[in-house]
């Protein structure tokens, strides 16, 4: 999913995710629906759909029928989004992490829309989808440091911040520290009931360890070390 700063944006970003979704599957994209606004009629974006063959059809104004899927879905997200926010008491500003977030989830349930037991990412991919790593959004989580960036000997061995999404095409969480920084990380300890602070963390946390579910804490190591300096300021 990607957020847009402004709407001129929207024609190279389109060209990415043409790409991006047609690889995968091995087809083409035949049809482009969408309301009537400038962005979508432009003479680049008819140009695009002449050199792909891609059909454009564009929805009549003031007839919401034509496109209730997408309003719905539009309002299911940020119901979701908001229930999320509020849920853990989130700053609004990070709206379109909790957005994303829900896009993420959204794609890996059950509708009543799809076949029965199957999800979108399944019938986009093919591949069944693995939940086992979803945490709750906007819960405490401390990044486990590589022993490069802890402080002397005594020095903290995790970083406290918030979890705040799952970055595209990495098995990792993406979380905001206390500090500010932004990153990605895989070993990481979430405090998903219970906010108490945690003292002391194991410079690496060894493969398959699950701390008690009693603590309100649960692990996301896989045994690697993590650098918690990978920022990602998007």
């Amino acid at each position: 999913m990607v957020f847009l700063q402004k709407k001129s944006d929207l024609l190279s970003v389109y060209k990415k995710w043409l790409t991006k979704a047609q690889l995968p599957t091995g087809t083409k994209t035949k049809i482009l629906r969408s309301d009537n606004g400038g962005e979508y009629v432009s003479k680049a974006f008819k140009a695009l759909h002449d050199e792909n063959g891609t059909t454009h059809q564009t929805t009549v104004p003031d007839t919401q029928q034509q496109y209730g899927a997408s309003e719905r879905l539009n309002r299911v997200l940020v119901e979701i989004a908001r229930t999320m926010i509020r849920h853990k008491d989130v700053d609004q500003e990070f709206w379109a992490a909790a957005i994303k977030t829900a896009v993420y989830i959204k794609n890996r349930v059950n509708s009543r829309a799809l076949p029965v037991g199957k999800t979108p990412f399944e019938l986009w991919t093919g591949n069944k989808p693995n939940v086992s790593h979803v945490r709750v959004f906007g819960s405490t989580c401390w990044v486990v440091l590589h022993k490069i960036h802890i402080e002397g000997k005594f020095g903290d061995t995790a970083a406290k911040g918030v979890f705040s999404s799952y970055p595209d095409g990495s098995w990792a969480y993406k979380y905001i520290l206390d500090n500010g920084k932004v990153g990605n990380a895989r070993s990481v300890l979430f405090a998903e009931t219970n906010v108490s602070e945690v003292a002391n963390v194991a410079e690496e946390l060894p493969e398959d360890e699950v701390v008690k579910v009693e603590t309100g804490l649960r692990s996301a190591s896989d045994g690697e070390d993590v650098d918690a300096d990978n920022d990602d300021k998007d």
